[in-house]
């Protein structure tokens, strides 16, 4: 018996030893270190099923990369095959179903959480933006319409957290103010405000930037909603919009910088051993920690002005497995019932073949053995995300400017930007933080 249970022992240590979050540390070391080639590489060496019931993620993870690593045509097909397949991972595979009772949730297909299938359009739309082309930019930003349309509707009788997405609605209108959609642009503007004034204050503890403020009574301004402009004065009469944006003999840097890595999953359960029977349950979790806090600023053109924060996607992630834990649980504890009766009903036939009571105990325990082994928690997560996005804005005279970024200290520059009046200059960066 004991060396029954010195074999279930190690069979559940090995059963978490290749974990996802323990695939991908070396793609995200490099990716750290600004080697974001040599990580495309790594990734394509590590993943473990980059063709079957992981390929989302699979392409979700490498369009990231190579959209970090500057290869936007290649980033945008890759991201469209993951945009695409997010789609057609509908409904219920009743075969995968019944094969995650018996082992865990990875039998299933990676679907990726909600904020995952909207961040698709975003890298889509960023890198469409940094390869100039804001017109298919502007069609994943009515796509991001679309999807969080869905988002909303699936969850109507029983809501999730993340219903709406402040930063990339404000990303959103970015775009469609530098295609001179200005109607839109100030749509996606309030509705960004509503969202950080609404869910995010309340769920993350992020509150609308003053800049998203200053930008909505400038568009309110520049499409002649002067009550709505009255409106938003009123509101925040401490808020200066009229030295913002492009002007007739200014233009403007948009900065997005994603800083950090999204936390990753961990597993956290038990396993006990209980009436010649081994149990074992294990469930995904992101730890609870404070925001890493950011001080920063955009230099160009011999303007400063400071970063301010846009989005916390480890909130937004841990929020969001939170809202799936109480799923998760009904689940685990209902495959750790169907083990046991697995358990039950081998150790039944046993005995009934072999009519001995030592032989068929030990069948019944050893299959409770290889029911704890299998489970699992589900870690896959998309780990290339950044942990937090922060944006700048920065009126400049035209010209072709160096930028530089400081955060917490440490100086990054950016390749000269050209700048024309009346326009808006988008720019990206990434950072570890």
């Amino acid at each position: 018996m004991k060396k029954i249970l010195a074999l279930a022992g190690f069979l559940i240590v090995m059963s978490c030893a290749v974990a996802y979050t323990n695939t991908m540390a070396p793609v995200i070391k490099d990716m750290d270190h600004g080697l974001n080639s040599e990580a495309i590489t790594r990734l394509k060496d590590v993943f473990p099923d980059s063709t079957g019931g992981d390929r989302l993620l699979y392409l979700m993870e490498l369009g990231n990369l190579t959209r970090y690593a500057g290869q936007q045509s290649i980033a945008q097909t890759i991201l469209l095959r993951a945009d695409r397949l997010s789609d057609n991972l509908r409904g219920t595979n009743i075969g995968q179903q019944a094969q995650s009772m018996i082992t865990s949730d990875l039998a299933l297909d990676f679907r990726g959480a909600d904020y995952e299938k909207v961040f698709i359009n975003y890298c889509l739309a960023s890198s469409y933006a940094a390869s100039g082309n804001i017109e298919d930019a502007v069609v994943e930003a009515r796509r991001v319409n679309e999807k969080l349309k869905e988002i909303n509707a699936r969850y109507e009788g029983n809501p999730n957290r993340y219903t709406d997405d402040a930063f990339v609605r404000y990303f959103m209108g970015v775009m469609y103010e530098m295609d001179g959609d200005y109607d839109d642009a100030l749509i996606s503007y309030r509705l960004a405000l509503a969202t950080y004034d609404s869910t995010y204050a309340e769920d993350y503890n992020l509150s609308a930037p003053e800049q998203l403020k200053s930008d909505a009574m400038r568009l309110a301004n520049y499409t002649g909603f002067e009550s709505l402009l009255s409106t938003f004065e009123t509101q925040w009469p401490g808020v200066s919009w009229r030295d913002s944006g492009p002007a007739v003999d200014m233009g403007e840097i948009v900065a997005v910088i994603e800083l950090g890595n999204i936390s990753s999953r961990r597993a956290e359960g038990f396993a006990v051993y209980c009436d010649d029977r081994v149990y074992s349950i294990s469930l995904p979790v992101i730890p609870d920690f404070p925001r890493r806090r950011v001080r920063g600023s955009l230099s160009a053109g011999g303007r400063t002005t400071d970063l301010f924060l846009v989005e916390d996607l480890n909130g937004i992630a841990r929020e969001n497995l939170e809202d799936e834990a109480g799923r998760n649980v009904i689940r685990a504890a209902a495959r750790l019932a169907v083990k046991a009766g697995l358990s039950e009903l081998g150790e039944n036939v046993t005995e009934q073949l072999t009519d001995n009571e030592n032989v068929s105990s030990g069948v019944g325990l050893i299959l409770s053995i290889i029911g704890a082994a299998t489970e699992q928690a589900d870690l896959r997560a998309w780990l290339t995300l950044p942990a937090q996005i922060q944006m700048a804005r920065l009126q400049v005279p035209p010209g072709t400017w160096p930028v530089s970024v400081t955060v917490n200290g440490r100086s990054f520059t950016h390749d000269p930007v050209t700048v024309q009046a009346g326009e808006i200059t988008l720019l990206f960066m990434r950072e570890d933080l």
